[in-house]
């Protein structure tokens, strides 16, 4: 079973291939708005490295977001088109997931977030639980105050993970922090709960609506 997972929801780009448990490459580098230019390519040297070609993948892992709305469709357009060409499976798998999976092996409630401006946040909150990655706070579109104060509502420690940590510091709680850059190989840890999808119906899951929605709402209810 040959793998490919795509993650590029928070201005990081992560591309792995792995066989079975095995991780046979992995790309990460920053990407900002030249996402769609560089993508093909780097799943190319992806692949190249790996010592494998397209026709050897048995299916794709896409990242469903939340995150940028222009990154995530970007990976969900090509992995859907990937798998639809290829004829393999297709699997989706959380950002937020994602983010938490770079401490995995904590024992803190583990606290996603990416920067949705003006103090607001795609966040989460997680647990490790024997192994299984548990919501203890749904995925969703919120204040740094609300899952502040639902944080401060918990014995629990807790960990913050996201590369917006030194750009929203001030608004966060004393505790530990991870900036790392997210790693698209760690989906290994929580491959078994991965969900199947077909390349028609997958939608990038966004959380908000985008900012011309939101602006043509406003304008129908004047």
């Amino acid at each position: 079973m040959v793998s490919l997972i795509v993650e590029a929801s928070n201005g990081v780009c992560s591309i792995a291939c792995f066989d079975n448990e095995t991780v046979l490459a992995e790309k990460s580098f920053v990407c900002s708005n030249n996402l769609s230019a560089v993508i093909l390519e780097e799943i190319d040297n992806c692949l190249k490295e790996a010592d494998k070609k397209k026709t050897d993948l048995t299916e794709i892992i896409s990242s469903e977001g939340p995150g940028s709305y222009t990154a995530i469709r970007v990976v969900a357009a090509v992995c859907k088109t990937l798998a639809y060409t290829l004829k393999i499976n297709l699997k989706k798998v959380s950002s937020l997931k994602l983010q938490a999976l770079l401490e995995f092996d904590s024992n803190k409630l583990l606290v996603p977030f990416i920067d949705a401006r003006r103090g607001n946040v795609f966040g989460a909150v997680y647990k490790n639980e024997e192994g299984k990655l548990v919501e203890i706070l749904k995925e969703g579109y919120y204040s740094l105050e609300e899952i502040n104060n639902f944080l401060s509502s918990q014995s629990d420690e807790f960990v913050y993970i996201s590369k917006d940590i030194e750009k929203l510091n001030d608004l966060l709680l004393e505790g530990s922090k991870n900036n790392d850059m997210v790693r698209a190989a760690n989906v290994l840890k929580i491959y078994d709960s991965l969900e199947d999808v077909d390349c028609y119906n997958m939608k990038p899951q966004y959380l908000r609506k985008t900012e011309a929605e939101r602006e043509l709402e406003n304008d129908k209810n004047k």
